[in-house]
């Protein structure tokens, strides 16, 4: 879990500076929340494929945002990131004559494609893996996964949350839905 802290002068600053009511703060807070954390959503999408090396539509997967919920601080939203290992036949993987190459130039020599065993999700058809044989015999094979945990993990604590970006952004939109509750 990955916890995020703003600087509360500067929100109390801002706060004295627009003469706001606690009521009005209090929603403003809450509009901020859920705008920073699609915001942070869709940074991670971009930053962490390219960063990653994995398509787009494979991160948006693993992304969940939970709603608006009270916290021991006050509210707060939850971002979720999958960082278990990926099958690495979810990145367009291809059959070659030495192995199995994937999306962000990853090769695998001497694996292979094949159907995985029938599941929960229907004939073992529609569950193709990419595997690779443990030794020289037909079998044992093993699954082959590309790992994603910690260099993930320290991008999005080193880049996404610590810059000076997030924190920035997180005053301007703030100040711009404080403002906006004042003219209501």
């Amino acid at each position: 879990m990955i916890d995020i802290s703003i600087d509360e002068i500067g929100l109390e600053s801002v706060e004295a500076f627009l003469a706001a009511t606690p009521k009005q703060v209090d929603a403003a807070m809450a509009s901020t929340f859920i705008k920073m954390a699609r915001w942070l959503t869709t940074k991670s999408v971009r930053e962490l494929a390219k960063h990653l090396k994995l398509p787009q539509k494979e991160v948006r997967r693993r992304l969940r945002t939970f709603r608006l919920a009270r916290v021991a601080g006050g509210k707060g939203v939850r971002v979720w990131y999958g960082l278990d290992p990926m099958g690495m036949i979810h990145l367009n993987a291809r059959q070659t004559r030495q192995g199995v190459s994937a999306y962000g130039g990853r090769f695998v020599k001497g694996a292979f494609i094949a159907n995985g065993r029938a599941g929960a999700g229907g004939p073992a058809s529609s569950n193709r893996q990419v595997f690779v044989r443990e030794g020289k015999a037909r079998l044992p094979i093993k699954k082959v996964s590309v790992e994603l945990g910690d260099e993930a993990q320290t991008y999005i604590e080193d880049h996404l949350l610590s810059g000076a970006q997030f924190t920035a952004r997180f005053f301007k939109v703030f100040e711009h839905e404080l403002k906006w509750r004042q003219t209501r």
